[in-house]
């Protein structure tokens, strides 16, 4: 193991060979700034992009007619290009945000059994890291919307999203669970294994565990109150 050098080498090994990015991030935690970075303003791109390409007035009549299928009231001042924009950039910033911080905090508590205490902040770096792949389902994204001439709805346009292959309408009970849940979940448990694994002394079963048990409760626990409602 050969921790990276610098933290744009860290970015390179975290798809290499992702042990030796988190050896290097376990002495340097602040290098976790660049990948959070990427992961919040990545999002300008794909959204910028799609509100350029995608046609106004279908979009706007197509929100209205779903919003509106679901019982909630549309002022025609929300639906303007500026606003629309804004409002999925903001949600994608938020919600990776969120992730970053929940993930870390659920790496705190779940790790506090083993012999190697570490704190908050070193998580936090980590949980930066693993959620970096994020940025490859931007760029598919972004692709997708230069090259597809169909319209799609923002929802179905993102394709870090489940959403993004099953292009659930707005209005469908589904459509909430599908355009939370990543279609990049095993490449983030993945890298969260190798980063508990590299970080305590738990054994392999128990580090698959403490990756895997987040993204497994989101995935049986929602459905099933989906199902029950």
């Amino acid at each position: 193991m050969t921790p990276s050098r610098n933290p744009f080498v860290a970015l390179l090994d975290l798809l290499r060979s992702p042990i030796d990015c988190f050896a290097a991030i376990y002495e340097r935690p602040k290098w976790a700034f660049i990948p959070y970075l990427i992961i919040i303003l990545s999002p300008l791109l794909v959204w910028f992009s799609y509100f350029d390409n995608v046609d106004m007035a279908w979009l706007q009549q197509v929100l209205i007619t779903q919003l509106s299928n679901n019982g909630q009231l549309i002022e025609q001042d929300w639906l303007t290009q500026d606003v629309l924009t804004a409002g999925e950039i903001f949600s994608d910033i938020f919600g990776r945000t969120v992730c970053v911080f929940v993930l870390a905090l659920w790496l705190n508590l779940s790790t506090k059994g083993n012999r190697y205490k570490h704190s908050y902040g070193k998580w936090l770096a980590a949980s930066c890291f693993i959620m970096l792949p994020t940025l490859v389902g931007d760029i598919a994204s972004f692709t997708n919307i230069l090259f597809n001439s169909n319209n799609v709805m923002p929802n179905a346009a993102d394709l870090n999203s489940l959403n993004g292959l099953l292009k659930l309408p707005l209005n469908h009970p589904w459509a909430p669970f599908a355009t939370t849940v990543p279609l990049l979940a095993p490449w983030y448990i993945a890298l969260t294994y190798t980063s508990v694994a590299a970080w305590t002394d738990f054994d392999r079963a128990k580090a698959i565990i403490v990756a895997a048990l987040p993204w497994l409760l989101i995935l049986t626990i929602w459905p099933i109150m989906i199902l029950v409602a």
